[in-house]
């Protein structure tokens, strides 16, 4: 009997090294499927950082898209309105004088564009987009006060608005509230210089009639 015992046992041993093969082969699938599952949780979590920050910066950008629009427009209309009414009076062949002066108010009004832009890239400086957000929140028309510094508005929307000249006045602004009202003195005062001029030289009432709407138009906005 001994022989059966010994193949009894030996059918058992075997036995035993297949369920430890199986068990092996279950153990390797085990971490490989963790593997994976860890693989594709990582690069879920780096694709939604990378949508988080594409979304970020296109947000980012309408909304400074939609502020500078908003604020450099009236400068766009006044910058149209004097270049035909140039083009107009050397068609005409007026006088030189009258060219030249037209010019200047035109470069003054490219002049404000310009110093506005550089005004607003100062004050929102942007490190990293995940700063974007609370910047363009700083950048809204009704924002409210930051911190003052020494030399910027703090006494009221008009304080910004005096006898300096407007880069000096721009350059105390801190609120695209006080950039915009020192913005808007300028530029009607820049009209009701073309309206004098266009009136002292007797220039067509079409165009005085749309200084003069500009002028009430960008007085309020």
């Amino acid at each position: 009997m001994s022989w059966v015992q010994a193949g009894a046992e030996l059918r058992a041993q075997e036995g035993d090294e297949v369920f430890d093969e199986e068990a092996d082969e279950m153990k390797l699938l085990q971490n490989d499927w963790k593997k994976s599952m860890e693989k594709r949780v990582k690069e879920g979590y780096l694709d939604g950082m990378e949508a988080g920050k594409e979304n970020s910066l296109q947000s980012g950008f309408n909304s400074g898209y939609k502020l500078g629009v908003n604020l450099l427009m009236p400068c766009g209309e006044i910058r149209g309105t004097l270049s035909a009414l140039i083009t107009w009076c050397q068609i005409h062949d007026s006088h030189p004088s009258i060219c030249k002066q037209l010019g200047e108010l035109l470069t003054s009004v490219v002049q404000c564009e310009d110093n506005v832009v550089k005004r607003l890239s100062s004050i929102y400086q942007i490190s990293h987009p995940s700063d974007l957000s609370s910047a363009l929140e700083d950048m809204d028309f009704t924002s409210g006060t930051k911190e003052s510094n020494e030399g910027s508005c703090n006494l009221g929307p008009d304080c910004c608005v005096n006898k300096d000249s407007f880069p000096t006045s721009l350059h105390r602004c801190r609120t695209t509230q006080q950039i915009s009202d020192v913005l808007k003195h300028e530029l009607v005062q820049i009209l009701r210089d073309a309206i004098a001029i266009a009136q002292q030289n007797n220039l067509p009432s079409d165009f005085l009639t749309s200084l003069h709407s500009l002028e009430t138009k960008h007085a309020g906005f």
